[in-house]
């Protein structure tokens, strides 16, 4: 076991970087679905991170490395260790800006998925066209166009992805449609969670035809724009599950909501239950919002939460907010569940006037303010409220509106990720000039009464819209955030760390992801399966420049990590005798990370 090193027993920022291209939506502001922001994070058992960002071209980099461009604007996934280094980077997309993804996942044996709806917009015979892209390598095919109606593989839109956490490279993409035609070949597909056994649970919106495989069949007289099913597939290949699909009851086009991420789907193994939490307004502007029923009962506020049954589909319950002014602009950014029992928790905003805003038949908190209120809440499994957390108050003028606050568990606390301009929570204040825009602030919230534990806030330029979009927790209970920024960020000393400034022109806003920790990493600090029990040798051992391994089963991966923990090199391995050329590496102790199909391993060498 090697040691963790603690820095220190308060949270503070340790390091952040950027990702991004120099153009960007043509809208005045930011925008959710179209500009750049980092839109899920998820971390694996051996600490490595994993991002999901949205990437537009011109001059497009990770961390000041280019990174490859297929359209206007492209999906980007990439990994780090955890101390923030790029172990690798793929681009998912094609001609234009149709690639549609809003989460991740990982299996903690190698592999990350992503389900999403991507638009193929490369015609055979267009010169300048660029199919959709999985990786370096794996397209769709190009269409052949003859008509709306013609059957063509490329015109697929609904596609589940598995990528190698190694490397980056696709491990297989599975097509959820079955034969389709331009005419119908949209799909409603990026509603998924993993299970404890890694399986992964998905609600998907079909239009007319025959799909997976032919065990779904949307007849030809569905009048509604998706019949919609909830499906459970295999980790391992991607298949649908024994266990089959489920129709389920939704009428109306809940693709509004689910098109720019502003649908969440949560999975109770316990319970055999779903929750379904979103928003019906499409983007933030506005006041029409899509048609939605589950069951014949019409949803008519903007945001809800439905629960229902796994095995009928029958509704259990259902809660929207009420706040008594009209239009709406109310959501719920997030849901996640708590470890050791069947709550949940809920965050979003809404928008509140002079009367009281309800919850179902729950009360939310009073406060001496109006207009936009964010907030974090625990309920029961049936349904009922235990405690809401709204911000005590705000320092001036109005609050912070277009703000996407994500939750995660952390222990004993929930940690809210957001932006604002000048929240009170508890004893924290957030102050800013009443005509600054937004900065990036981290709340932490006691996960049993709502109490306030602490607060981290990012300084950024004034009048600039900077904000937190995604959150996970790593193994040692330090916070991975994203967002997006568009000037520059850490503007003050006490942040932590270095000033960062967008590396690109445009004046868009850039991706951004850093780590706020209370310890350094520990990434090989458990106990794994020494090498000589499942017959690893490395040798010479101080080694100069090549070190030589053998093993009784075939090797599939490697990496090195220095004393303090930092990783240094990584990579593939096929055999079981293999040499890896190490003299670039300083003088010095390190640990070294074998993975075969049976086992992990962990041993020290010295380089001289």
């Amino acid at each position: 076991m090697l040691p963790v090193l603690f820095f220190s027993q308060n949270y503070q920022w340790q390091w952040a970087k950027q990702a991004g291209g120099q153009a960007g939506a043509s809208t005045l502001f930011f925008n959710y679905l179209d500009d750049e922001s980092i839109r899920d994070i998820a971390v694996d058992s051996n600490n490595n991170a994993y991002y999901l960002a949205s990437i537009w071209n011109q001059d497009q980099n990770l961390d000041n490395t280019p990174v490859t461009s297929y359209g206007l604007r492209d999906l980007i996934i990439f990994s780090t260790d955890c101390q923030g280094n790029i172990r690798w980077s793929r681009t998912i997309g094609g001609s234009g800006f149709n690639e549609f993804a809003w989460n991740i996942e990982v299996d903690n044996n190698g592999g990350l998925y992503i389900m999403g709806r991507f638009l193929n917009e490369a015609y055979t015979g267009d010169p300048n066209a660029v199919p959709i892209h999985f990786d370096d390598t794996h397209t769709m095919p190009f269409i052949t166009f003859v008509d709306q109606n013609t059957v063509d593989a490329g015109s697929k839109t609904s596609h589940l992805l598995k990528f190698n956490t190694v490397d980056g490279t696709l491990a297989w993409s599975k097509p959820l449609q079955g034969d389709v035609s331009l005419a119908l070949r949209q799909s409603d597909t990026q509603m998924m969670y993993m299970d404890s056994a890694k399986n992964i649970h998905a609600i998907v919106g079909f239009k007319t035809g025959i799909h997976l495989g032919g065990m779904i069949n949307v007849p030809a007289s569905y009048p509604l724009p998706y019949q919609y099913y909830l499906i459970k597939f295999n980790y391992d290949n991607g298949n649908m599950t024994p266990a089959g699909s489920l129709l389920l009851p939704i009428t109306g086009d809940l693709s509004l909501g689910v098109v720019d991420g502003k649908v969440n789907l949560l999975y109770d193994e316990t319970l055999n239950r779903y929750y379904l939490a979103g928003k019906r307004m499409y983007g933030d502007y506005g006041n029409a919002m899509a048609d939605f029923s589950y069951n014949n009962i019409p949803f008519t506020k903007d945001a809800y939460l439905l629960a229902f049954d796994g095995t009928s589909g029958a509704e259990v319950w259902r809660k929207e907010f009420n706040t008594g002014i009209t239009p709406l602009d109310d959501e719920i950014h997030s849901i996640i569940k708590d470890t050791n029992t069947s709550d949940i928790y809920i965050s979003g905003r809404y928008y509140k006037g002079t009367s009281a805003t309800t919850f179902g038949n729950y009360t939310l908190p009073s406060s001496n303010y109006q207009g936009q209120t964010p907030f974090v809440m625990r309920l029961g499994a049936d349904g009922n409220v235990k405690w809401a957390k709204i911000s005590d108050g705000i320092t001036g003028g109005a609050g912070y509106r277009f703000m996407k606050g994500k939750i995660a568990l952390n222990g004993n606390e929930i940690a809210f990720a957001k932006g604002s301009k000048n929240d009170i929570w508890g004893n924290y204040a957030m102050i800013r000039q009443d005509t600054d825009l937004a900065d990036p602030l981290l709340v932490r919230l006691n996960k049993e009464d709502g109490s306030v534990i602490g607060a981290g806030e990012i300084h950024s330029d004034f009048e600039v819209q900077d904000e937190f979009t995604a959150i996970a927790v790593d193994r040692d209970g330090n916070y991975l955030l994203g967002g997006f920024f568009h000037s520059q960020l850490f503007t003050d000393s006490n942040d932590g760390v270095n000033t960062m400034t967008v590396n690109v022109s445009g004046g868009k806003s850039q991706s951004f992801f850093t780590k706020y920790a209370k310890s350094a990493c520990s990434q090989l600090s458990v106990v794994e399966t020494s090498a000589s029990q499942v017959g690893i040798q490395l040798y010479p051992n101080p080694v100069q420049d090549i070190l030589y391994i053998k093993s009784k089963e075939p090797l599939e991966s490697y990496e090195i990590y220095g004393a303090t923990g930092q990783a240094v090199k990584q990579g593939s391995l096929h055999s079981r005798q293999e040499q890896l050329i190490l003299s670039s590496l300083q003088t010095g102790v390190y640990y070294m990370k074998l993975k075969t199909k049976s086992a992990v391993v962990t041993e020290k060498f010295i380089k001289k």
